[in-house]
Formats: C-alpha cells, structure tokens, sequence
C-alpha cells in the first residue's frame, strides 16, 4: 500500500486521544516506513505543542510525545516522499477550485491531498471528513474504509 497518512492521525499516535488504538491499528495495517512531507515535518510537533497550549496535556506530556516523534523519524519510520513542491501548490489550487466550494476543504488539507497524488500515492488516510471527500474525489483509496 503507498498511502498517505493526515497530520491529525498521525498526532494520534503520539498523544493519547479517545481514537489512538484505531489509528495504531491503522498504521500497524499500512506499514513502515510512512510518507512524510515537508508540511508534517511542521504540522505534527506544532499540533502537539498546540495540545499543551490548549490545556489538554501537561508540558511533561508535550516533552514525551515529541520525543517520541523524534525517536521514530531518527529510525527511519518516517521517508521524506518525493515530489516537485511547486507541483504541489499548482495541484492544490486545482483541488481548490474543483472541491472548496462544494464540501468547504481548507487549504493545509487540499495540500495534503496534492501532496499525496503529486508523489504518487494511492491511498489516503484520514479521520477528517472533508479531507476524505476530496481525496475520494480525485481517485484515491481513502482509509477508514467506513464513513465516520
């Protein structure tokens, strides 16, 4: 499976959230190493810090979890995906047009996607349901499997 996986879902994995074990359960399914681009390399530790910030860990629990992030892109668990960054931006504006007016996509989630069919995954993988839809709309496999 080359499939690529949400921020969100991610974070899930390293902050403990009432959807963790479906998301280790997800991972486990898809295998190592992941897709990682240069937006997660951002995106994952600011939303954990962003936890903290919003009082729903401690500063003991932020450490851990960035650690622990850490710890798996220093193994290898994460592989930088290959694409052409500028083709990213110019497919995301493409999504833009075909999907923001009609199911509300934000933009970091219309990148993703972009990101995704720009390094030529076939899967995408997300708990969020207007990142789904416009996945699913350009051709990609999207997991879950079942609408959430």
């Amino acid at each position: 499976m080359n499939a690529y996986i949400d921020t969100a879902l991610f974070v899930k994995a390293f902050v403990r959230e009432v959807d963790s074990p479906e998301t280790i359960r997800l991972l486990e399914e898809i295998g190592e190493p992941f897709a990682y681009s240069h937006l997660h390399e951002l995106e994952i530790p600011n939303a954990i810090r962003l936890k903290r910030f919003r009082g729903e860990m401690t500063k003991s629990q932020e450490t851990a979890a960035l650690r622990a992030f850490q710890a798996d892109v220093d193994a290898g668990r994460f592989e930088r995906i290959a694409y052409d960054l500028a083709a990213v931006f110019i497919r995301a504006e493409q999504l833009s047009a075909k999907c923001s007016g009609e199911i509300g996509s934000r933009s970091l989630d219309l990148w993703h996607v972009a990101a995704a069919l720009e390094a030529g995954c076939d899967t995408f993988v997300s708990f969020d349901s207007r990142q789904r839809k416009a996945a699913g709309l350009v051709g990609l496999q999207v997991l879950p499997a079942a609408d959430l």
